[in-house]
C-alpha cells in the first residue's frame, strides 16, 4: 500500500511538472511571437467587426423594408463572398478569424489579463476557450468559401445540436443548462454594457473626449444588443428543453426574425439590427484601441 501511495505521488508530481513545463514553454514561445500575435489579434477584431457589421446591415435592410432576409455570421460570409474580390476578402477574413481565435485561446490558457483561478476567472477563461474554438470553426468555413467557392451551411444547426443533446441521457437537463448559460452570459453582457465595464480594456489616449464618449455609447449599444439576442436564444433553449422539442431553439437569424413578428416588430428589429451594426463597429474600434497584453503572460 505504501508503495502504491509513493507511486501515485511520483506520478502526480511528474504530471504537475510536465504541465508546468508545457505552460512555461508556451509562455516563452508566446512572448517571442508577441508582436505578430498582437497584430493578428487586432486584425481578428477588425474581421469580426466586418462579419457582425454585415449581419446588422442585412437585418437593418429588412427592418427598413428594403428586402433581403436576416442571417447569422455564416450567412453574412456567404453574402460577403458575392462582393467584387470576394475570394480575396474571404482569405483576409480567414486570417483575421484565426488571429482572433488564437487571441481568445491565449487569454484562456496563459491568462495575460490576470483573470485568475477563482470561480469567476475560470468561467471567463472557459468562455474564451469556447469562443476560440467557435471562431476557428468559422475560420474553417470561411477558408472553404475561399478555396472552393462554397461551404456547407445548415439552416437549422441549432436545432440539430439541440436534437443531439436531447437524445443524450438527461438531455433535457443538459439543454436547459445550455439555455441558463446563455442567459447568464446575456446578463453579464447587459451589465457590462450598462456600466461601460468594457472601457477598462481600451485606451483612447489620442482622441478628444467627445469622440471617446461617442465610441463608448457605440460599445454600450452594441454589447447590449448582443445581450438581447442571447436572452432570446437562451429563453427558447429553455422552452425547447421543457417541451423536449429541438425545433424550438433559435440562432441569431431566427432571433432577429422572431423580433420582427412581435408588435412593432420592424421597430424592434431595427433597434437590435442597429445595435448589432454598432457591435461590429465596436469590434473595429477594438482593433485599434484595445489593450492587448501578450508579452509577460504566465
Amino acid at each position: 500500500m505504501a508503495d502504491l501511495k509513493h507511486l501515485g505521488q511520483q506520478t502526480a508530481s511528474t504530471l504537475k511538472s510536465g504541465v508546468d513545463d508545457a505552460q512555461q514553454a508556451a509562455a516563452h514561445a508566446t512572448r517571442h511571437a508577441a508582436p505578430w500575435l498582437e497584430a493578428l489579434a487586432r486584425f481578428g477584431y477588425a474581421s469580426k467587426g466586418v462579419v457582425y457589421g454585415t449581419v446588422g446591415l442585412l437585418a437593418l435592410s429588412v427592418a427598413l423594408g428594403r428586402g433581403g432576409a436576416t442571417t447569422d455570421t455564416k450567412g453574412a460570409l456567404l453574402r460577403l463572398q458575392d462582393l467584387p474580390a470576394g475570394t480575396l476578402l474571404m482569405w483576409l477574413l480567414t486570417l483575421g478569424l484565426i488571429g482572433y481565435a488564437l487571441w481568445q485561446l491565449i487569454r484562456a490558457a496563459l491568462d495575460p489579463e490576470g483573470q485568475g483561478h477563482e470561480a469567476k476567472g475560470v468561467l471567463k477563461r472557459a468562455g474564451y476557450t469556447f469562443s476560440g474554438f467557435a471562431n476557428l470553426g468559422l475560420a474553417f468555413f470561411t477558408a472553404r468559401l475561399a478555396l472552393i467557392g462554397n461551404a456547407t451551411r445548415s439552416q437549422n444547426s441549432e436545432e440539430q445540436v439541440a436534437d443531439t443533446v436531447l437524445n443524450l441521457p438527461g438531455g433535457q437537463v443538459w439543454l436547459a443548462l445550455g439555455g441558463l448559460i446563455l442567459l447568464v452570459i446575456a446578463g453579464s453582457q447587459l451589465y457590462t454594457a450598462y456600466g461601460a465595464k468594457f472601457m477598462k480594456r481600451v485606451a483612447f489616449t489620442d482622441l478628444p473626449q467627445r469622440t471617446c464618449d461617442l465610441l463608448k455609447r457605440i460599445g454600450q449599444v452594441g454589447i447590449a444588443s448582443r445581450g438581447v439576442l442571447m436572452v432570446i436564444m437562451g429563453v427558447f433553449a429553455l422552452l425547447a428543453a421543457w417541451h423536449r422539442e429541438a425545433s424550438e431553439t433559435v440562432g441569431i437569424s431566427e432571433a432577429l426574425t422572431w423580433l420582427r413578428t412581435q408588435p412593432s416588430g420592424n421597430l424592434l428589429l431595427g433597434a437590435v439590427a442597429l445595435g448589432t451594426l454598432c457591435y461590429g463597429v465596436w469590434c473595429v474600434v477594438q482593433a485599434r484601441y484595445r489593450r492587448i497584453q501578450i508579452e509577460g503572460a504566465a
